[in-house]
C-alpha cells in the first residue's frame, strides 16, 4: 500500500511509489482523477497497454499516462511499469478504497441462537443468519442476505444483498459473494424409478476457499455425498452454473454464462471464456484455456487451448473454421464438376449407342 497520502489531487510520483514504477517527465504533475483513454479530462491519469491505446492516450487531454517503456513518449509525463493493468488495479485500490462499514448488527436483522459473530462484523437490515453459524472478524453481511444454519464464514468476507448461503456451506477468508448468488442449493440429482423422477438427497456441502469471488446470480450446487469445492483465488463471473461434486482449482477465471455439469474437475490457473459448456465427469488440466462458447465433452490436457463445438484443440478448430468459410465456393465448384461429368456421360452414352 502507499506510504504517502492517497487522496486526490496527488502528485504522480506518489503513485509511482505505490507501483514501484519510474516517472519520466514532470513527476510533480497533479493527478485529479482517473479516466478512460476515450473520455479523459484534463488532470486525469490514463492507462495504456497497447500501441493503439498509447497513441490515443498521448493525444488525449490526460495529465499523465501509465504505460510500458516500449510505448512511452515525451509529450506527457509517463509512469512506466511492466504491466499497466496490474498498476491500474493497485492505483485504483489506493485512490478509491471502499467505504468502511461500522461494526453493527441491525435490529431489523434476524440472528438466531448460537450464532458466533467475530469482531467488527456488520449485519444489515433484514439479513438472516441461521442457528449455529459462525461469522469471522470483519465480515460484512449486507441487507437481505440469507445465511442458513451451521454456515461457517471466514474473516473479511463480503456477502452482498440477496445472496443465499444454504445450510452447512463453508467459506474461507476474504470471499466475496455478490447479489443473487446461491451457494449450496441441492444438486440436480434424480433417478427414474419407472414411474417418476425420484430425487436423490444431496447431503454433501460446498467449500469455498480463501480469496474467491462469486459473481452475481452464480449457482454453486452442494455435493451429493462429499463436497463441491472452489479452491483459493478463483474468480467467477456472473450467471455461472457449477453443478454438484465439481472441483475447481486455484486461481481459475470463469467468464459469464459458463456451465459445468456434475463432477467436473478443473485444475489450477484454468481460463474459461463466456458460455463455455462442460459435460459431466470431464477433467481439465492445469493452465488450460477454453475459448468462448466451447462445448467440452472430453478431458483436456494441461497447458492446451480448446475451442468450438464440440471442442477440439484450438489450431485444429481454426483450420476447420477457415475451411468452412470456403464451403460456398467449394459447393459451387462441386456442382459445376457434377454438371460437366453428367454432360461427358451423355456424350459417352451416345457414342456407345
Amino acid at each position: 500500500m502507499m506510504q504517502k497520502p492517497s487522496r486526490l489531487p496527488i502528485p504522480l510520483r506518489f503513485l509511482a511509489e505505490a507501483v514501484k514504477g519510474e516517472v519520466t517527465g514532470e513527476a510533480e504533475v497533479l493527478i485529479t482523477g482517473v479516466g478512460e483513454v476515450e473520455s479523459a479530462q484534463d488532470g486525469d491519469l490514463v492507462f495504456a497497454w497497447t500501441k493503439r491505446s498509447a497513441e490515443r492516450a498521448f493525444a488525449s487531454p490526460a495529465a499523465a499516462v501509465v504505460v510500458t517503456r516500449e510505448f512511452a513518449r515525451p509529450e506527457k509525463p509517463c509512469l512506466i511499469v511492466n504491466n499497466p493493468r496490474w498498476a491500474m488495479a493497485v492505483i485504483l485500490e489506493n485512490l478509491f478504497p471502499p467505504e468502511p462499514m461500522p461494526a453493527h448488527v441491525s435490529p431489523q436483522a434476524t440472528v438466531e441462537d448460537d450464532v458466533q459473530l467475530g469482531e467488527q462484523v456488520s449485519v444489515g437490515a433484514f439479513a438472516f443468519i441461521g442457528k449455529g453459524s459462525v461469522i469471522g472478524d470483519g465480515t460484512i453481511v449486507f441487507p437481505h442476505a440469507f445465511i442458513g444454519r451451521n454456515v461457517r464464514i471466514g474473516s473479511q468476507c463480503l456477502i452482498h444483498p440477496f445472496a443465499t448461503l444454504y445450510e452447512g456451506v463453508i467459506l474461507g477468508n476474504r470471499v466475496v459473494v455478490h447479489s443473487g448468488a446461491v451457494i449450496g442449493k441441492e444438486g440436480f440429482g434424480f433417478v427414474w424409478d419407472g414411474h417418476r423422477h425420484l430425487r436423490i438427497p444431496q447431503i454433501g456441502t460446498v467449500v469455498i476457499e480463501d480469496d474467491v469471488e462469486i459473481g452475481a446470480h452464480v449457482c454453486v450446487d452442494r455435493a451429493t455425498l462429499g463436497e463441491t469445492r472452489i479452491r483459493r483465488g478463483t474468480k467467477i463471473d456472473n450467471l455461472v452454473q457449477i453443478a454438484h461434486n465439481c472441483t475447481l482449482g486455484e486461481n481459475c477465471v470463469l467468464a459469464g454464462q459458463v456451465g459445468l455439469a456434475g463432477s467436473v474437475t478443473v485444475g489450477n490457473n484454468v481460463i474459461m471464456g463466456g458460455q463455455v459448456g462442460i459435460a459431466d465427469h470431464v477433467h481439465i488440466g492445469d493452465e488450460a484455456i477454453l475459448l468462448g462458447k466451447a462445448g467440452l465433452m472430453s478431458d483436456v490436457p494441461p497447458k492446451t487451448q480448446w475451442a468450438g463445438y464440440p471442442a477440439r484443440p484450438r489450431t485444429e478448430w481454426l483450420r476447420i473454421e477457415a475451411a468452412l468459410s470456403k464451403l460456398p465456393e467449394a459447393l459451387r465448384s462441386l456442382r459445376q464438376l457434377v454438371k460437366r461429368l453428367e454432360a461427358m456421360e451423355k456424350v459417352m452414352r451416345k457414342r456407345n449407342a
